[in-house]
């Protein structure tokens, strides 16, 4: 089994950091300071280097450190044994450009998985309670994190379901239908589909006991909790599924039937967690589910995810926070980076389970000591 580490990183001009570089530990990184300090900023500039992306924003250029219109990432990496030293320059400029080993990724495709990496962070709570997409995405890349095959299928669907939208956008507005268009685009996203489906419907159903003993573990088994994949496509084929929503699909403008609608529900005692749940209920509940993910990619890849938590502390007690902590770190065997604002509550929570650890304080985007 590989374990993924960071060993370095080097930053410049990303969020609030304007030049930082900055060796870690192994197994346990923690980072502390104000609310506004920087803790977040470097917490995502290293899920940025082992995905390529960042975890808080869409677009690069709200990366951008005031006053600049670029950033440079530099980390190096390791998985087992084998180092890779990896570079992310964004620039308002240029195309953004991702290098690996002196090697050019032609697409974040070809990075994208490389190096498994998950964040949980507070905001994540909202991906049980608002609308579905959120909740798609965060089977969508977990999954494409494994399956390259599933992630070029994913953006083939995607962009035959823009194409598809846009068609009836213009059938409403010139009051024309070209239902032959409607009836190619539809045949061209069956293939997309189907491989999206039935690798949503597997991984649920792989991970919902994952989900479930490790809600136990950190809640002492006070509520039970199922997780099942709601998807259209159960009973019906696409092609059937849009001649049925064909008339909807021209009144609203909008595609209304296929992958792009689907869910995930999680059940608690009964009821949807995003209808009853509380703060404390919802945030054990997320943290459940991505280490489900974690142990699942482990699986698959033979390969030990990094883990990233942010601002830990928030919504959890103590006994939960504790539980956490020694999951991560003795059974997922994860390199870890939390952070939170209180430096002593961080160093009693490690000094309980035993854990060598390294510390940096951050302020002003810096590491002070």
């Amino acid at each position: 089994m590989k374990r993924i580490k960071i060993d370095l990183l080097r930053i410049n001009n990303f969020r609030n950091c304007e030049e930082l570089k900055v060796n870690f530990h192994p197994r346990f990184n923690v980072f502390t300071g104000l609310n506004g300090a920087g803790k977040t900023s470097l917490l995502d500039a290293l899920f940025y280097v082992t995905n390529g992306k960042s975890y808080f924003s869409f677009q690069d250029r709200y990366l951008y450190r005031h006053g600049f219109d670029y950033f440079r990432l530099h980390a190096d990496i390791f998985a087992g044994d084998q180092m890779s030293e990896c570079e992310m320059v964004s620039s308002l400029q240029k195309k953004k450009q991702i290098k690996c080993d002196d090697k050019i990724m032609k697409s974040i495709t070809e990075y994208y998985g490389r190096f498994p990496a998950f964040m949980i962070a507070p905001k994540d709570i909202l991906i049980l309670i608002e609308s579905s997409i959120e909740r798609r995405k965060l089977i969508d890349r977990t999954l494409s994190q494994v399956d390259k095959n599933y992630f070029v299928n994913l953006l083939t669907y995607n962009k035959l379901l823009k194409q598809r939208n846009a068609a009836l956008k213009l059938f409403q507005k010139t009051k024309q239908t070209d239902m032959l268009l409607l009836e190619a685009l539809d045949e061209k996203m069956l293939n997309p589909a189907e491989v999206i489906f039935n690798a949503r419907a597997a991984y649920v159903e792989e991970i919902a006991p994952l989900f479930a003993d490790f809600y136990n573990l950190l809640s002492d088994e006070k509520e039970v909790l199922s997780l099942s994949y709601k998807s259209a496509l159960l009973n019906n084929d696409l092609i059937a599924l849009r001649k049925n929503s064909r008339q909807k699909d021209l009144i609203l403008s909008k595609t209304n039937e296929g992958t792009h609608k689907d869910d995930l529900i999680i059940i608690m005692n009964g009821k949807e967690i995003r209808k009853y749940a509380s703060q404390g209920q919802l945030k054990s509940a997320i943290i459940a589910l991505k280490l489900a993910q974690i142990q699942w990619v482990k699986s698959k890849t033979n390969m030990i995810p990094i883990l990233f938590l942010d601002d830990i502390f928030d919504k959890l007690d103590m006994e939960r926070v504790n539980k956490l902590i020694d999951i991560c770190y003795h059974q997922m065997e994860s390199q870890l980076f939390i952070s939170d604002t209180d430096a002593e509550r961080v160093s009693n929570a490690l000094d309980q389970l035993n854990i060598d650890s390294k510390h940096f304080y951050i302020e002003d985007g810096k590491i002070t000591a």
